[in-house]
């Protein structure tokens, strides 16, 4: 094989692969998952009740960024607590 084609099939795979669950997410990629918009975030970040993951500040930017397994189990918490609602 030549290693063009290699390097092709190398892209395609990493490209296809899932990426990593252990990872952090910026406001974008958060947005993609929980569709709410940052005035929301920021208050259910500042309600108990709520408890949503505060972000993490990274980089010489400053800017915001989420740990995906703290969201992950934030969105299953919220899940558990709708179908208990449901189920009373």
């Amino acid at each position: 094989m030549s290693q063009s084609v290699i390097k092709t099939m190398t892209r395609r795979t990493a490209a296809s692969a899932q990426p990593p669950e252990d990872r952090y997410i910026n406001r974008e990629q958060l947005r993609a998952l929980i569709p709410a918009s940052d005035m929301t975030l920021w208050r259910w970040q500042r309600d108990p009740s709520v408890a949503f993951p505060a972000p993490v500040k990274l980089g010489a930017d400053g800017r915001n960024y989420w740990w995906l397994p703290k969201i992950r189990a934030w969105m299953r918490g919220r899940e558990q607590r709708r179908a208990q609602m449901e189920i009373s």
